[in-house]
C-alpha cells in the first residue's frame, strides 16, 4: 500500500505541475485554465487507469485468444523458425491475468484530480 500511495503521490505532483504550466503559458484567466487543463489530465488518468484496470482483469482475453486461432501463423512453418514450444492450455490462456504496477496509482490519481478540479471549480469560480 505504501508505493500505490508513493507513486499517486508522484502522478499528482507532475499533474499538478503540467496544469500550472499549462496554465500560465495561457495569458489569462489562470485558475479557470488551471481547472480545465488539470479536469483534462484526469480525464486521461481515468481512461488510461480503467483500460489498465480492464485489461488487468482480465476482460479482453476471449478475444485475444480468438485473434490468436484466427490470425496465428501456420505450425510447420513455426517448428521450421522456431523451437518447439510446449503447447498452452485453453483454459490457461483465457483465465489468464496480467498484473501491472502504475494500474492503482494512475486511477487514484485520475479520480482525485477530477474531484479536486470539481471541488475547485464549484466553490472559487461560481
Amino acid at each position: 500500500m505504501n508505493k500505490v500511495f508513493f507513486h499517486t503521490c508522484i502522478l499528482i505532483f507532475i499533474a499538478i505541475i503540467a496544469s500550472s504550466i499549462g496554465a500560465f503559458l495561457v495569458s489569462s484567466h489562470f485558475l479557470l485554465n488551471f481547472v480545465n487543463i488539470s479536469f483534462y489530465i484526469a480525464l486521461f488518468f481515468i481512461l488510461i487507469g480503467g483500460f489498465l484496470f480492464i485489461f488487468q482483469n482480465g476482460f479482453f482475453n476471449v478475444t485475444i485468444y480468438a485473434f490468436q486461432r484466427v490470425f496465428g501463423t501456420n505450425k510447420k512453418i513455426d517448428s521450421l523458425i522456431e523451437e518447439v514450444e510446449e503447447p498452452v492450455d485453453k483454459k490457461e490462456r483465457i483465465y489468464k491475468t496480467y498484473s501491472f504496477k502504475w494500474t492503482y496509482p494512475i486511477c487514484i490519481t485520475g479520480i482525485v484530480l477530477g474531484l479536486f478540479s470539481t471541488l475547485i471549480s464549484f466553490t472559487i469560480l461560481m
